[in-house]
């Protein structure tokens, strides 16, 4: 899978007149969080952009769960998200202005976030194998 940087040049390259990326990141209520990055941004994409782990730690109502340690206890840290290969796509918003791509969300040493429901699940399906 080639990395983030070869992917946006391919893209660009098929849409030129892309204006913005949306950078999505499901929270543990499959609502989608994330940033909108003018074209002058999608080079910084490729390192990464801060949302709040706090994301992995709501109710159904939106409010932060402070015991599940994620939150204003601990300063509500964000955390680096980078965008997951093979996902930078048209947005059916405005296809031919507007990307998007998924995130996933690191700790500060690069490993998964543990909290991420799909690190999670992909866990939960490692331990099945």
């Amino acid at each position: 899978m080639p990395d983030f940087k070869t992917e946006l040049a391919d893209y660009l390259e098929r849409y030129p007149n892309t204006a913005y990326i949306d950078t999505l990141l499901p929270d543990i209520n499959s609502f989608i969080r994330g940033k909108r990055i003018p074209a002058s941004g999608f080079k910084k994409l490729e390192k990464g952009c801060y949302l709040p782990c706090s994301i992995f730690s709501l109710d159904i109502t939106g409010v932060t769960i402070e015991e599940a340690g994620l939150g204003i206890t601990i300063g509500e840290p964000d955390r680096l998200c980078v965008p997951l290969p093979g996902t930078l796509v048209p947005s059916a918003a405005d296809p031919e202005k507007i990307a998007q791509v998924l995130l996933t969300m690191e700790e500060d040493d690069g490993s998964c976030f543990a909290f991420e429901p799909r690190n999670v699940l992909s866990n939960i399906v490692q331990r099945l194998i």
